[in-house]
């Protein structure tokens, strides 16, 4: 099981060496500087784990190495009242390790400690079949519909649905 912590700018040199095209390309849409990084990382440091936004680090639990992340979002575009958006990601060295779907569970588990939220929302590029694979494997199914793709752009998404409450 990975260890899950608040994101934060403890976390800001290994997301740094460790970002590679595919996560720029998922996350912003670009490549972090550090600048913008540090901002990003900081803001998230004043998010209470209860609130809104929570966004965390996955941590290897024998050497505490940053693996990658996720969040769990009330406010997004497009969410009902009762939804709330999951996100989950890789940095490039933990890539291929079979660290996908732990990762995608814990960020669900998480989830699922909301009381008013009853299903997630994931928008995944339609070409991104590791993600694809990684939210079936969690019960996520797609609806076929389209969505503006979370890093901008014009590029789109598919929204995928996961309930988080009754049968899991």
């Amino acid at each position: 099981m990975l260890g899950l912590e608040h994101l934060g700018t403890r976390h800001h040199a290994a997301i740094l060496a460790s970002q590679d095209a595919l996560l720029a390309e998922e996350i912003i849409g670009r490549a972090w500087d550090a600048a913008s990084l540090a901002e990003f990382l900081t803001r998230c440091e004043g998010w209470r784990e209860d609130g809104p936004l929570q966004e965390f680090a996955a941590l290897d639990p024998r050497t505490g190495a940053l693996l990658g992340g996720g969040g769990v979002h009330r406010l997004a575009p497009g969410l009902a009242r009762d939804q709330v958006m999951l996100t989950y990601w890789l940095l490039a060295p933990a890539r291929g390790r079979g660290l996908g779907v732990p990762l995608a569970g814990a960020i669900v588990q998480r989830a699922r400690r909301d009381p008013r939220a009853a299903e997630a929302v994931l928008l995944i590029a339609p070409e991104n079949t590791a993600s694809q694979a990684v939210a079936r494997r969690i019960g996520a199914r797609p609806t076929g519909e389209g969505a503006p793709h979370p890093a901008g752009g014009s590029r789109r998404a598919e929204r995928w649905l996961l309930p988080l409450r009754g049968e899991h």
